[in-house]
């Protein structure tokens, strides 16, 4: 270990209270009310979205274990990151210095765990993606439940153990997060780049065929709307940890100071801004999973509107 609670809370890092003060309590408040919000309704939409995946027959049983573990990452938010944010800057607020460190420590580690599951699952449902493409019919044989759920299961423990690596060692549990960060972006994004470009091979040799199998052809229509929804996904996690990334970049280049500390603390509601649009984005895009929320809330719609009438 490094040191204390207290040595992980110094001037040199993000937890440093006499920092965290100098802000206007009112921007502490608005962020409270923001992220209270946002942890009811991530919290309901994604207990929605669970019930909808467990009804949903029609979905690959793998594909659905990769959807339902990135459901219970942001399910996680709401329910557990959230409350322990809205505690931490309750204390910069009530002016209680004594907790803060170790609430501020709790919600870092609590979020950068659930955020590096969140970001292998991703990983993971792109590989997924791409090897659905390139093995085609074998894919099934493959990618087997069982398989799946082991895959899960190693990641959710490689992000605790990394998580926990913190207080061994900062250094190390920062490199070693860089380099799963980049990781992680960089196969995702080289994994939909093949399958873009192999989605554009294979559109030119339908061309090429003068009587192209309507099978095969609507195999691939249907494929390319699944990668097309996941596409989604991934694009809404870049955009909702872009300023994150920023002010991570401006520490690494400027060095930490009171006002890119605070950016950065602000800058994680947009991340958690994500696991409020999740599930409106499962809603949307994915119409097995709409029609299985329709079928859970209707019945409640009508039970509230004889109530209500």
């Amino acid at each position: 270990m490094e040191g204390t609670f207290q040595t992980y809370c110094s001037p040199t890092s993000n937890y440093y209270y006499p920092a965290a003060k100098n802000f206007p309590k009112t921007v502490y408040i608005f962020a409270c009310v923001v992220i209270i919000i946002f942890s009811i309704l991530s919290t309901v939409g994604n207990i929605v979205i669970l019930l909808a995946l467990r009804k949903c027959q029609s979905l690959h049983p793998p594909s659905k274990a990769l959807l339902c573990s990135l459901a219970l990452t942001d399910l996680f938010v709401g329910l557990v990151v959230l409350p322990l944010f809205t505690a931490d800057y309750m204390t910069v607020i009530f002016e209680i210095p004594e907790y803060y460190c170790a609430l501020a420590i709790t919600y870092g580690r609590t979020s950068t765990f659930i955020g590096a599951v969140s970001l292998e699952v991703i990983t993971t449902i792109a590989i997924d993606r791409y090897l659905a493409f390139r093995l085609r019919l074998s894919y099934r044989q493959v990618m087997k439940l069982r398989r799946v759920v082991f895959i899960l299961a190693f990641e959710w423990i490689l992000a605790a153990i990394w998580t926990a690596s913190w207080f061994l060692s900062v250094s190390f549990n920062m490199f070693f997060g860089a380099i799963g960060m980049f990781g992680c972006c960089f196969t995702t994004s080289l994994c939909y780049l093949r399958i873009y470009c192999g989605f554009r091979q294979h559109t030119a040799q339908i061309r090429q065929q003068t009587d192209p199998e309507p099978a095969i052809d609507l195999n691939m229509a249907q494929y390319k709307k699944t990668v097309n929804n996941m596409l989604w996904i991934y694009g809404v996690v870049i955009l909702c940890y872009t300023p994150h990334f920023a002010c991570l970049l401006a520490i690494f280049i400027s060095g930490i100071n009171e006002s890119n500390r605070f950016a950065l603390h602000l800058s994680a509601i947009a991340i958690y801004f994500n696991s409020f649009l999740n599930p409106i984005l499962y809603c949307w895009k994915i119409k097995e999973i709409r029609f299985k929320i329709i079928a859970i809330l209707l019945p409640l719609f009508n039970y509230f509107s004889a109530v209500g009438g």
